[in-house]
């Protein structure tokens, strides 16, 4: 179990370099977490500046002990996730197919591959995921594409470690038969 956050005491003690660190330190995993979800680089943008406003009215109303042991990084996640199903509940994303994420998203290339057919493999693999329950997109999201373990997903969401396995391991099978029907492999 880890200590408690050194960034956590210092905006307790109203150091008033603390929350630049905070937003620097935390805002592009956010950016890539809620662009993950969204699929809409201005409107994931948008929720990690709402999630960082948020974070910062809440701390203005807690107490110096409350702040002192607070984990950040698992409460702005947990923040960013209510952010964004706001914006799926209020239907305010949209969900352009043709971004992917900066970098090519893939980590390694396979045999044969084209950069072409990559690109078409992410963008299957993105609407797939789309297509997910809401519990098994966030799971699989934070698994995988925030590379996160069960215990912080488990913070992070609110549910038990156990749940999350669950989750991830029914959203990888999920994702499985849609990229098998998206491909004609799996119809009648």
């Amino acid at each position: 179990m880890k200590g408690p956050d050194p960034l956590a005491r210092r905006l307790a003690a109203g150091d008033p370099c603390a929350p630049r660190e905070l937003v620097e330190s935390l805002h592009s995993e956010l950016y890539r977490y809620a662009r993950s979800l969204l699929r809409d680089a201005p409107a994931a943008e948008d929720a990690v500046q709402e999630a960082f406003e948020k974070a910062f009215v809440a701390l203005g109303k807690y107490s110096y002990e409350r702040i002192e042991i607070l984990s950040l990084r698992p409460w702005l996640y947990r923040i960013t996730l209510n952010v964004v199903r706001n914006a799926w509940r209020d239907g305010r994303r949209e969900v352009p197919m043709a971004e992917t994420p900066e970098g090519g998203g893939q980590s390694g290339k396979t045999a044969g591959s084209t950069p072409g057919t990559e690109r078409e493999a992410w963008l299957d693999t993105l609407e797939a995921i789309g297509r997910l329950a809401e519990r098994q997109r966030v799971a699989v999201t934070l698994r995988y594409f925030e590379d996160l373990p069960y215990a912080e997903i488990s913070g992070i969401t609110g549910w038990p470690e156990n749940t999350c396995k669950t989750l991830v391991r029914r959203g990888v099978r999920r994702l499985g038969v849609l990229m098998d029907e998206s491909s004609g492999k799996g119809g009648l």
